[in-house]
């Protein structure tokens, strides 16, 4: 098997007050593409509340959100002519146009239509095709007319925990000549494990993962869905677009295939009362690798709403866990069948 499945165990041994020995184990687990690694800790029982934003989304909508169709006219910028001759780019109901405050040298906003607040039980195939084909349009135009560009990415926060500032669900596509940390790690060692194993990485997870079952899902047409082995989160949805190696790759069946997808992993972030999140598609530079996503809920912990994000995550740069991996790839897979 090319592809290596590591973790360690350590035992912490304690007392409780009246002398009763505690003994809990953490789980020390290895990305098995870069190394980097991921800690499941001990559970104590996390308990999710999902917020509920429709007060919010009453006050920030219509007159008081650059995003509704009322504004979106007049309150958003617009690209140059040789991007979009009409200034923004359009699929459907969802409109893309320029970042005020941009992340790169290229950075487009995609709002997925007129309606304000979408719950993750209200995003319909449709909503979802037209917001990413409008986004991938914006990436070809980028690509041909900027070819030193090579980083691409679609990238998501949907609601306030995940760092959104507005209600109203939008994309960012992000272009640029340097990769992201997460872009240029992931892609320097799917280089060195074809060199060493003369197997594409991501072919190679999805045959080795679904030959196991462990952390496999489902295939939702040409997209395959798997838990990561060592997770940035609670949980961490990973998708494989196995054909398309390239944004321009991606047909229109294949968004639909990843639209059903992606509606069964929000009904199981639903289930486990998760109701926020952070989401990334990422472009292989050299398009060697084929496009894939990765999701991971956002959330607020106990009665202070404390963050997710301590110090492990935050500068020791190492993912924390309390659920196990396996059990929410059981989970997800119900949703999938259903």
């Amino acid at each position: 098997m090319a592809i290596k499945f590591r973790k360690k165990t350590e035992l912490f041994t304690f007392y409780d007050s009246k002398g009763k020995k505690i003994e809990r184990e953490t789980e020390v687990r290895l990305d098995p593409l870069t190394g980097e690694t991921s800690r499941l800790v001990y559970d104590a029982g996390l308990a999710i509340t999902p917020p509920d934003y429709t007060e919010e989304a009453d006050k920030t909508k219509g007159a008081n959100c650059p995003f509704c169709p009322e504004n979106i006219d007049t309150m958003t910028p617009v690209f140059p002519n040789m991007i979009a001759e009409e200034g923004r780019i359009t699929e459907g109901g969802a409109v893309v146009f320029p970042n005020l405050f941009p992340y790169s040298k290229h950075n487009g906003v995609a709002v997925f239509s007129g309606d304000h607040y979408v719950r993750l039980s209200e995003f319909t195939p449709e909503l979802i095709v037209n917001a990413f084909k409008a986004a991938q349009k914006y990436i070809h135009k980028v690509n041909i007319t900027d070819t030193h560009a090579k980083f691409s990415s679609i990238n998501w926060n949907y609601l306030p925990l995940s760092g959104g500032s507005i209600i109203h669900p939008h994309l960012h596509i992000i272009v640029s000549d340097s990769g992201t940390n997460y872009q240029t790690a992931v892609y320097k060692k799917a280089r060195q494990f074809e060199m060493e194993t003369g197997t594409k990485y991501f072919a190679a997870l999805y045959e080795t993962e679904k030959s196991l079952g462990e952390r496999w899902i489902a295939d939702t047409g040409t997209v395959s869905w798997l838990h990561a082995f060592a997770p940035k989160s609670h949980n961490d949805y990973i998708g494989i677009f196995n054909h398309a190696f390239s944004i321009k790759d991606i047909q229109e069946t294949d968004w639909k295939h990843f639209a059903k997808g992606l509606q069964s992993i929000f009904a199981s972030l639903t289930e486990q009362g998760f109701a926020s999140f952070n989401f990334i598609l990422s472009v292989d530079p050299e398009e060697k690798e084929p496009v894939h996503v990765r999701l991971i809920p956002r959330l607020v912990i106990g009665a202070l709403d404390t963050s997710d994000i301590n110090f492990f995550q935050a500068l020791h740069q190492e993912s924390l866990t309390y659920k196990v991996p396996e059990e929410i790839t059981a989970r997800a897979r119900l949703h999938f069948e259903n």
